[in-house]
């Protein structure tokens, strides 16, 4: 079982680095659809300042680990394959995130 999540500043190349890993058959999980769900879910426009009311929302509703939590079955599902990707939280932040989550 192993789980890879990748982590960096906006343009540093999570995406591309996602994309190569799930071309060798690794699950991707980006915690970013959630945001974008949620955003369309409330006929907001998707845009910076949304996605931030959206995250800091959703943070305020389920905690700090809102996205660990909201994609705990997925995750579950992919340790089983592969990765997740979209953390915005770096080092010790992105372990405590997911901490509780690996079993």
């Amino acid at each position: 079982m192993k789980l890879i999540a990748i982590v960096g500043m906006p343009g540093s190349g999570k995406t591309e680095a996602a994309k190569f890993l799930e071309s060798l058959g690794f699950t991707r999980i980006r915690f970013g659809d959630l945001t974008d769900k949620e955003v369309e879910k409330r006929d907001l426009e998707l845009n910076e300042e949304n996605e931030k009311l959206v995250r800091e929302d959703l943070r305020k509703q389920y905690g700090m680990n809102a996205y660990a939590k909201l994609n705990e079955n997925r995750i579950d599902k992919a340790l089983k394959k592969g990765d997740v990707q979209g953390l915005k939280q770096t080092g010790k932040k992105a372990k405590k995130l997911l901490e509780g989550l690996v079993k």
